[in-house]
């Protein structure tokens, strides 16, 4: 079913916070309300090093919290995944060597595997990876003697003391990978003719290819929905591929009305199913990236660029604010946060906190030693 399209964008009053006691508590009969407390886990690039802050917060107050956030520095990686709680990490070393690393926010630890230790010489790219319970997935082409390349997503089971590999192999290049119903979702393009993409669905019990679709071109990102289902994304409209019966449905943009969601590095839902992310606003901001709201139900979008909530002296001077970084929703106290990077070329930059709903406005900041690069919200 088609849906028609329409663009809304968040044009708010300027508001200067003040930082005393009496502007930061909200008076709710006769009492002070804080909201609800909430723990945040930042990580942040640090000269190309990701490391990790445990930040406390709620309604009115955020602050860097003495505890150890669990997170094992490690160079910035090339390639991320983020499902439940858990953040996966390809670290390439070398053209025939990487590691994964997964992140658990929930349980504060993180866990390193090598992923391509039995191949002895290769020139490998990898394009894609995805994690799901005790599996890691790799997406990878690897180059001939021939100079040809062949295509293949590795799996590899974590939960032995020496994980085998298994290969599948591809007849196009893959480039994308989601995970739902038990089954691997790849996106493949045809590089060397067509330009067409396809998606392949795996079995992950039987590691079998059990369907196979034409997606055509101009196919930017796949992943999955909070109901399960596989969003495709294109320039200018998404299908929604049901998971188990491979049903679909298209979902179309007016012109100059597209959501832009696949360019964003991390995609967070909310119980409602918007999704929050980082969106080039093109003639709406004088910002590159900015910070949208995207409800799939009603197909609309709502932008935040930082010149419709802080005046110029904010935005220029007391936070010299360049761009969005990541985008998140903590739905406990419905603040959105939007960390971004400095425009002094420190390597630096800040979490701003944004209260939304009829009246958004702006609750706090927090500078940082690093640009935000990922955040999870318990």
């Amino acid at each position: 079913m088609m849906k028609t399209y329409k663009l809304c964008y968040a044009f708010m009053a300027l508001l200067i916070i003040c930082c005393s006691k009496s502007d930061n508590e909200t008076e709710v009969g006769g009492s002070t309300e804080k909201g609800i407390d909430s723990d945040y886990t930042l990580l942040v690039d640090e000269n190309g090093t990701l490391s990790g802050r445990l930040l406390n917060a709620n309604a009115t107050t955020i602050e860097v919290g003495s505890e150890n956030s669990g997170f094992d520095t490690t160079t910035k990686p090339q390639l991320t995944f983020e499902n439940e709680g858990l953040l996966s990490m390809y670290l390439k070393k070398s053209n025939c060597s990487g590691s994964v690393v997964i992140h658990d926010f929930k349980n504060k630890a993180s866990d390193t595997y090598a992923v391509f230790e039995d191949i002895a010489s290769c020139d490998l790219t990898a394009n894609a990876i995805a994690h799901n319970g005790d599996t890691i997935y790799i997406a990878y082409d690897m180059e001939t003697e021939a100079m040809n390349n062949d295509y293949f997503v590795r799996v590899i089971d974590i939960s032995t003391d020496v994980p085998s590999p298994v290969d599948v192999e591809l007849d196009q290049k893959p480039v994308d990978l989601a995970y739902a119903n038990n089954r691997l979702f790849i996106l493949t393009i045809d590089e060397n003719s067509s330009q067409d993409y396809k998606l392949f669905v795996i079995d992950a019990a039987t590691l079998s290819i059990v369907h196979e679709m034409e997606l055509g071109l101009d196919v930017k990102k796949i992943f999955k929905n909070p109901e399960g289902n596989i969003i495709i994304g294109y320039s200018n409209l998404h299908t929604t591929l049901n998971s188990s019966t491979m049903a679909f449905a298209f979902t179309n943009y007016g012109e100059n009305t597209e959501p832009n969601f696949f360019d964003s590095r991390f995609r967070h839902f909310d119980t409602s199913g918007k999704m929050y992310y980082e969106m080039p606003p093109g003639s709406n901001s004088i910002y590159p990236v900015v910070a949208a709201i995207y409800d799939f139900d009603k197909n609309n979008t709502v932008l935040y660029a930082f010149e419709n909530f802080l005046t110029e002296t904010q935005r220029n001077f007391e936070y010299e604010i360049d761009r969005t970084t990541l985008v998140g929703f903590d739905e406990k106290n419905e603040i959105l946060l939007i960390g971004y990077s400095k425009s002094d070329e420190s390597g630096e930059g800040g979490l701003l906190r944004i209260k939304i709903g009829t009246e958004p406005k702006l609750v706090d900041n927090l500078d940082l030693s690093g640009i935000p690069y990922a955040l999870f919200i318990d």
